[in-house]
């Protein structure tokens, strides 16, 4: 114990005389302290992190079953590994950063795992290397996707998230689309080598982005949250909250427009801190903030729109083939799509902001519902009506109605803890990334089972509404009880 301390105490000396030096140069300074540095890191992280799985795990067949000689099954243990390592990461940073209050510290440690697992790649000719660099690969890919978010949750109020976690996701979606494009053209013009010097590469660089460019963001939040207050003292317009940013750059801009929606959002958030946390404490345990309604709910609505995501993403090809009779358009179809996801994603983000200002915070419930419902009607659509057209124009827009219930439901977990006094925001969306793992793990393959059995319509129609009901449910439960619960408060 003594050893890690001193070794984190190490750490921090090296950082904050890094900081010292790099803060003395003026441009520096400034775009070190800005909420936008964050997000745009965040958002470059999140593409590095999507690009090196996508990069990899198109060549790892071919590396495992013809390099290596191993069978079909052992594609399975190396996914597994890389879940394996991304709950590692993910609680393990979760944990970790709200106990030391440094977001930017442990991300500077997993960009070096990404280079380490570079190295153990560039390295691998047997098989447990490969098993080795997934898990090592996982880890690194926990830490940055719940560190990223929570570092854009600590920096930005309720009536901003949606968008900039819009925009993270239009990132991942880039990554998710060339990836495998470029892994397949370094593979076969230098083999294993060239996707692991990218891999590395890719590493050094988040590494030297995050030591020059990024100032921790709870060190922001901080500076924000006084500025904010100081701003208060002499608007007294305008309500206080917990999480800085926005309220004072718009009531700055537009002060007679912004204020009423303004007040109306903040009241909420405070409301939400006396009604979900009434004897919060700055030491909360990852399962009870996992009880907690909003968490609670939101956890169910991701688990939900990624969990049928992945399983159409496994059913559909299927299903253009056998009854279709569709055999190569299955890349086209899914090249549509996700240029729907990714052209989408920053119109809900910004949709929903917009909503949430102008009626509330709770709308952000009422959008979630309107998402499951109409997922359900979409489904309905592509598995109902026989035709290739019909199945394409129900996908295009099952990627806008999912995109409705993921967006509000990753902002959920900063604005929860920004409305509450508690330092959780990292244990938040390290929940945030286990929803996210368990969706994808769990229906994919119960739905390719129900196809084999019943084929397409049954099986889609019957999972989607029974999940998504669940999630409409839970969301309609939460705006009933948190009504009567303000109601009682006031």
């Amino acid at each position: 114990m003594r050893l890690s301390i001193s070794i984190k105490d190490h750490v921090e000396r090296s950082l904050s005389l890094v900081d010292i030096y790099l803060n003395n140069v003026s441009v520096l300074c400034t775009i070190r302290s800005l909420p936008a540095t964050i997000w745009a890191l965040s958002s470059l992280a999140l593409f590095i992190d999507t690009f090196i799985y996508t990069l990899t795990v198109s060549i790892l067949p071919e590396i495992l079953q013809k390099n290596m000689n191993a069978p079909a099954s052992s594609n399975g243990v190396v996914t597994t590994m890389f879940g394996v390592g991304s709950v590692i990461g993910s609680s393990a940073s979760g944990i970790l950063s709200d106990y030391i209050g440094n977001r930017r510290m442990l991300q500077i440690v997993g960009s070096l795992f990404y280079t380490s697992s570079g190295i153990i790649l560039f390295y691998s000719r047997h098989y447990f290397q490969i098993l080795l660099f997934r898990l090592v690969d996982g880890i690194a890919s926990g830490i940055a996707c719940t560190l990223l978010y929570a570092s854009v949750g600590d920096v930005y109020p309720a009536d901003l998230l949606g968008f900039k976690v819009a925009i993270i996701y239009f990132c991942n979606n880039i990554g998710y689309t060339i990836g495998p494009v470029c892994g397949q053209r370094l593979f076969s013009a230098s083999g294993i080598k060239g996707p692991a010097l990218v891999v590395i590469a890719l590493g050094l660089l988040k590494f030297v982005l995050l030591v020059i460019f990024a100032e921790d963001s709870l060190v922001i939040r901080k500076k924000l949250r006084t500025e904010l207050i100081i701003f208060q003292q002499a608007s007294s317009d305008v309500a206080v909250v917990e999480a800085p940013g926005s309220q004072e750059l718009e009531a700055n801009k537009h002060p007679d427009k912004k204020s009423a929606s303004l007040r109306r959002v903040n009241s909420e958030q405070s409301q939400d801190a006396a009604i979900y946390s009434p004897n919060s404490t700055h030491k909360v345990s990852i399962l009870r903030v996992l009880t907690r309604p909003p968490v609670l709910v939101s956890t169910l609505v991701i688990i939900t729109c990624i969990g049928i995501q992945c399983m159409l993403e496994g059913i559909v090809p299927l299903y253009l083939v056998d009854t279709l009779n569709h055999t190569h358009d299955d890349g086209m179809t899914f090249v549509v799509v996700g240029l729907v996801f990714t052209l989408a994603a920053p119109v809900v983000g910004k949709a929903s902001d917009m909503i949430i200002l102008w009626q509330g915070e709770r709308m952000r419930y009422y959008i979630m519902l309107f998402g499951a419902i109409a997922i359900i009607a979409n489904v309905m659509v592509m598995a109902l009506f026989k035709t290739y057209t019909a199945m394409m124009v129900g996908y295009a827009l099952f990627a806008v109605s999912n995109l409705c219930m993921f967006i509000p439901a990753q902002s959920a977990y900063g604005d929860f803890v920004n409305g509450s006094d508690t330092n959780t925001m990292a244990r938040g969306y390290s929940i945030a990334v286990f929803s996210w793992a368990a969706g994808a793990i769990c229906l994919p393959p119960i739905g390719t089972a129900f196809y084999l059995i019943a084929g397409f319509t049954k099986p889609a129609i019957v999972i989607t509404v029974v999940t998504c009901v669940i999630s409409a449910g839970a969301c309609q439960a939460y705006i009933i009880w948190g009504r009567n619960a303000l109601a009682h408060v006031e």
